[in-house]
């Protein structure tokens, strides 16, 4: 079953507003079993609405519209729909006592505009809006659907998940799609292709393989979709249990487990205390690390010391190193990493020192030149990299690096 999803509204156009709705709907049509096949947004006129609404139709047979339904003189949704399916507004009785009931709960009265709210297609199905006065539409043609609701966002959410998921559950035979995701990091997604070569080869030919990189990290996602329930789980965790075991040192974590949350149980489990010492990245790591909740009960904090007067005073880190060595070095780097554990008192630490641009680089130490270490108490390990030119990308890439680093040094020193 294919649906189509149109997201109406300037706003989206001009990038004034990141369009949240067209996700969150892909995801719970994917969770019954329907293939969202296009997304697009489009402006508050007539034409592109009639124009983008039969093609849809052309290629899906469910057609989900947000966006155009409020009071205002730019929504034009309701009125177009109205024109394309060939009927008529008339006042909705209930549409209208849903409007009294949310003013009531403002205190506000109710004004003309807003009484037209209650004004609908007499030949679509209604429905109310528990959470805001503009109701939702139910159009059928052809035994394909399409559905009106509002932009704001809980109030579409609620209406797809109360309303439009057991609409189409009644109305049409849904098949079956499972995914299976599994998270890796510090490996890049030639390694892993080479790596499941013959896996591809050989795999169920419904199974369907994507690789999906980010900073660091590469998802595998696997997905089947059919009609015998049973059957389908049962070749799709096959399929997700060979696949580990030819990359299995490089996966942290399956499904939406990230890769701060992986380490914070790494850590739980050895009964770890970790701090961070940070430079380049300013805080970044800290925040990611910080993004768990409950974190608290392995992460200590962390030592912002963008200056070299701050990585002697608060770190100890000998000025002669820094004069010697400079600040973006292995051995400043690993003088952080004893400050940190010393000052902070942990088990283990990060520090991360680097030129992370657009200046500030040097024929010897260009821009995207960071050193990043991990050590305990016995050891540490400090290696150099080189990424972008980019400020915002080397500070992210150098915080997911730190941690994938981390990651290593527990499995290989405690695990």
């Amino acid at each position: 079953m294919k649906c189509t999803i149109l997201s109406i509204g300037d706003e989206l156009l001009i990038g004034q507003t990141l369009n949240t709705n067209a996700f969150w709907i892909s995801q719970k049509m994917n969770e019954i079993g329907v293939d969202v096949i296009h997304h697009i947004s489009l402006s508050d006129e007539k034409n592109d609405i009639i124009s983008c609404l039969n093609d849809a139709l052309e290629k899906s047979s469910i057609v989900l519209i947000t966006g155009g339904l409020g009071p205002t003189s730019d929504d034009i949704t309701k009125d177009v729909l109205c024109s394309f399916f060939g009927g008529k507004l008339v006042f909705n009785e209930a549409a209208y006592a849903n409007i009294e009931r949310i003013f009531s709960n403002r205190k506000h009265l109710i004004n003309e505009a807003t009484k037209l709210v209650a004004f609908l297609p007499d030949c679509c199905e209604v429905i109310q809006n528990k959470n805001g006065t503009a109701a939702g539409m139910i159009f059928t043609k052809d035994n394909k659907t399409v559905v009106s609701m509002p932009g704001v966002p809980y109030e579409m959410q609620s209406m797809i998940s109360d309303d439009v998921i057991p609409y189409l559950k009644e109305k049409y035979q849904l098949s079956f799609i499972f995914h299976r995701n599994i998270l890796t990091a510090g490996v890049g997604e030639t390694v892993l292709a080479d790596r499941l070569i013959d896996f591809e080869k050989n795999k169920d030919e419904r199974i369907k393989i994507a690789y999906l990189p980010s900073v660091g990290k590469v998802r595998l996602r696997l997905t089947i979709k059919g009609d015998n329930e049973d059957e389908l789980k049962a070749i799709i965790e096959a399929a997700k249990q060979e696949v580990v075991s030819k990359i299995n040192e490089f996966i942290f974590g399956y499904d939406d487990e990230t890769l701060e949350q992986s380490i914070g149980k790494m850590l739980l489990e050895n009964n770890l205390q970790l701090g961070t010492a940070e430079s380049c990245t300013g805080g970044y790591l800290a925040h990611l690390i910080t993004s768990v909740s409950g974190s608290s009960a392995y992460y200590k904090g962390s030592v912002i010391a963008y200056s070299n007067e701050i990585k002697n005073a608060l770190l100890n880190v000998d000025e002669t190193i820094l004069n010697e060595h400079g600040a973006v070095s292995e051995a400043t780097v690993n003088a952080m990493i004893n400050g940190a554990i010393s000052q902070l008192n942990v088990d283990v630490a990060i520090a991360i020192s680097g030129v992370a641009g657009p200046s500030g680089g040097t024929a010897e130490k260009p821009v995207g030149t960071v050193f990043i270490g991990v050590g305990n108490k016995q050891t540490s390990f400090v290696k150099k990299y080189l990424f972008t030119k980019n400020r915002e990308r080397n500070i992210q890439i150098a915080a997911v690096v730190a941690l994938v680093m981390l990651r290593k040094f527990i499995k290989d020193n405690y695990s």
